[in-house]
């Protein structure tokens, strides 16, 4: 059972919790569709902006050099389909650099050719050579460092042992990354790490050289891939979910000390409590016709002080209040107390002592400190005819003005040695009679509703 002080805590925590798995639930997603989003970089405006290679550069150079451009004469099978007796090769180098923080996956560049031009070889990865030919596209995946001409399905050139693939204006050759040579995944930058970078190679051949700016037209396509631990949101929820835990633990700490507090608490209550029923056995047991009236003039005070709205520390006081009520009468004699005949004056006038006297022995009574106004006053008057100070009104403490009813309410409801208990309606009409008189009208309204709904009930 979680303790009052503790549930709005639990509750505020219970509400914190769905919002931080909520928030969870939103990073992830948003980072998970970060990762899955294609993102394409134009070579043409990479070259005319060199501002926007600030996250991703594409270097494309022309090898130059003996080993980087030459011309090789066709065979005449070659050149009666090409109509060209010799073609000039060129190397070409390229470079994917990755300077985001994010892994790059899942990439490939793709060149639109934009002048008629043959391709014979491309390193490390794999090719796509894609070919618009009479209103159909031929396309076919190769590895160009392992295929023979058995396997080609697409338009080509054979010459002096070498193959060519015509790649006329529009046609488009794909580059996909080598698995094996490390080109795919490239690392994301970080401080104190080498720059991660690809590089790739491919030949190839024209009427004139082909030159880096014939292969602007083209485009690199790629995916990030974000960490989680990179988005600084998901960081933020892991320092809140930290606080939220350490806040839970203390909580739960909190609630097992409050319980073990409580359960001290309800001892010492129940101590006090039997303590006090001890004593006022003590005073009911001189009379013996008022056996058991401390113990029910505090129950009946306690549920006249719930009718009237009190809260619930009140009420407790209440009961306490109403079980001492009579304590003073421990110092008059046991004659004078079970008398069954009418009193005379002397006798009435010590009787009326008890109140003083358990004024007296209350006094010392701090952890209740209106026990001791409760025994001096619950025999005054509303009208202030009563004893011993004559007061009236709200100069009564309320705690007393509760206290006489339920006190008169108890000796009308039992039989005392001078007479039988009264009858209901004769008891409501004394307490209606004497609202404004006897009693607090606000607290015989109380009584009466008790009353009527059998909450409050009459001997049999």
């Amino acid at each position: 059972m979680i303790s009052k002080k503790n549930r709005l805590n639990f509750v505020f925590l219970f509400i914190a919790f769905v919002f931080i798995i909520s928030c969870f639930s939103f990073v992830f997603i948003r980072n998970d569709r970060f990762n899955r989003k294609d993102r394409i970089l134009n070579l043409s405006t990479l070259a005319e902006f060199p501002e926007k290679q600030s996250e991703i550069s594409v270097l494309i150079e022309e090898r130059g050099g003996e080993s980087g451009n030459w011309a090789t004469a066709l065979s005449l099978e070659a050149f009666e389909k090409t109509g060209c007796p010799i073609l000039m090769g060129n190397t070409f180098d390229v470079t994917i650099e990755n300077k985001t923080p994010y892994e790059i996956t899942d990439w490939n560049i793709a060149f639109t050719m934009d002048k008629l031009c043959y391709i014979e070889s491309a390193w490390c990865g794999k090719v796509d050579v894609i070919q618009q030919r009479n209103g159909k596209t031929l396309a076919q995946n190769f590895n160009l460092r392992t295929y023979n001409s058995k396997m080609v399905k697409i338009d080509y050139v054979e010459t002096n042992g070498q193959i060519l693939f015509p790649l006329e204006k529009g046609d488009v050759f794909v580059y996909y990354p080598s698995l094996e040579e490390k080109e795919v995944p490239l690392m994301g930058t970080a401080p104190n790490k080498p720059k991660s970078f690809a590089k790739l190679g491919f030949i190839l051949y024209g009427k004139d050289i082909v030159s880096a700016d014939d292969l602007l037209h083209g485009e690199l396509t790629f995916k990030c891939r974000k960490r989680i631990n990179q988005d600084p949101a998901f960081l933020i929820l892991v320092y809140i979910s930290v606080i939220w835990a350490f806040s839970l633990v203390f909580l739960l700490l909190s609630e097992g000390r409050i319980n073990e507090i409580e359960q001290i608490e309800l001892r010492d209550k129940k101590m006090i409590q039997e303590v006090m029923e001890t004593f006022s056995g003590f005073v009911d047991a001189k009379d013996p016709y008022t056996g058991g009236h401390s113990i029910r003039v505090g129950k009946y005070s306690k549920q006249l002080a719930e009718e009237m709205g009190l809260d619930k520390k009140q009420c407790q006081q209440v009961f306490y209040c109403g079980l001492l009520h009579d304590c003073g009468k421990i110092s008059i004699h046991d004659d004078i107390l079970s008398k069954p005949k009418r009193l005379t004056d002397d006798e009435f006038s010590i009787i009326k002592s008890h109140t003083i006297r358990g004024f007296e022995i209350l006094s010392g009574l701090t952890a209740i400190p209106e026990a001791c106004m409760v025994a001096r006053y619950h025999h005054e008057r509303y009208d202030g005819k009563g004893y011993p100070d004559g007061l009236a009104g709200n100069a009564i403490p309320l705690y007393a003005r509760i206290t006489c009813l339920a006190d008169a309410f108890d000796a009308m409801n039992s039989n005392r040695c001078y007479r039988n208990h009264m009858g209901p309606d004769m008891i409501i009409k004394q307490i209606s009679d004497n609202a404004g008189r006897q009693f607090d009208p606000d607290v015989a309204d109380a009584m009466l509703r008790l009353l009527l709904r059998g909450e409050i009930v009459f001997p049999e």
